[in-house]
């Protein structure tokens, strides 16, 4: 066969290679741009307008700013977006250590070893709203087991849980980590599989201690893992809007309301569209600032 058969041969199977991955990411960029893109540009639209209640939209006026300026004027709105960053505070740093100490315990050999992962796995498959109800009975301040169990052993007082003010973001964050830490668990603990023995024994002959081989060995190979989990938990901390509406729904009063509980509700309890879309870009924005900040600053900490 001839160099130029040979060049044809190659050019056609690449050309229909290319055409064969067309046709597999087709389906994922027609969703994307249906249920991702379009929504979000429709938001950005709707929210320099005054669709803020039922009206057709050539009825609608253009406002420019005027939605976002009403956000810092609003104190609830404000108030949210501190409550959003109080809950993230919290939630992703106890959510890593949790499911890094979880993948490390599992990680070793035992009896059972496979039950306990399935066991381990089991509140990261079970319903939300079941979870909740279970958690609700659990620190029922009144009559739940942990504040009887808490008085049994001497405590006049116990905390008030969700009812409390002070109490209700760290709980809410408190299940919201047990709930998944589980995903954390399982990556960390397949990065861990990943480590190779012969550093672990090269140590043991140095007479390293076992946080010296923790610090110098297993944290920096696995730091890969733990930026994408802390980047992935940071996203998902603020897309709280499940947790906190089963479990706490925004109270006591407004002490829980973070901004995508109060999204929601300026938008389909108030029909405040325009302005529930504004906060719903600036929230956007905040998020996407974050994971900027985050991807520059791994590349003091992060070794590929």
């Amino acid at each position: 066969m001839s160099k130029l058969n040979i060049k044809r041969t190659i050019g056609s199977l690449e050309k229909q290679e290319a055409r064969a991955a067309l046709v597999f990411v087709l389906p994922f960029f027609i969703g994307f741009i249906i249920f991702q893109f379009a929504p979000l540009f429709y938001a950005f639209f709707i929210s320099f307008v005054d669709l803020n209640n039922f009206k057709p939209l050539h009825a609608v006026t253009w406002v420019g700013l005027a939605n976002y300026t009403a956000i810092w004027k609003d104190p609830i709105a404000v108030s949210s977006y501190l409550k959003s960053f109080y809950y993230t505070i919290l939630y992703v740093p106890f959510l890593t250590a949790v499911g890094f100490i979880a993948a490390v315990l599992l990680n070793k050999h035992f009896y059972w070893k496979s039950f306990s992962r399935s066991l381990f796995l089991m509140p990261y498959v079970a319903n939300i709203v079941a979870i909740s109800i279970v958690f609700s009975l659990l620190f029922d301040p009144f009559g739940g087991f942990v504040n009887t169990l808490l008085k049994v052993l001497g405590i006049d007082n116990p905390p008030l849980w969700f009812a409390s003010a002070k109490m209700a973001i760290p709980t809410t964050a408190m299940v919201a980590v047990w709930l998944n830490f589980p995903f954390q668990m399982i990556v960390y603990l397949a990065a861990l599989q990943g480590v190779s023995k012969d550093l672990y024994e090269a140590a043991d002959i140095d007479g390293a201690s076992r946080f010296k081989k923790m610090v110098s060995i297993t944290l920096p190979i696995i730091s890969p893992t733990s930026f994408f989990l802390i980047i992935t938990a940071t996203i998902g901390s603020f897309q709280n809007f499940t947790i906190f509406n089963a479990l706490t729904k925004g109270g006591p009063g407004t002490a829980s309301r973070v901004s995508s509980l109060n999204i929601y509700e300026e938008a389909f309890s108030f029909n405040h569209y325009s302005y529930a879309a504004a906060q719903a870009i600036v929230l956007f924005l905040i998020i996407m600032v974050i994971t900027i900040i985050q991807w520059g600053g791994q590349k003091k900490w992060v070794h590929y």
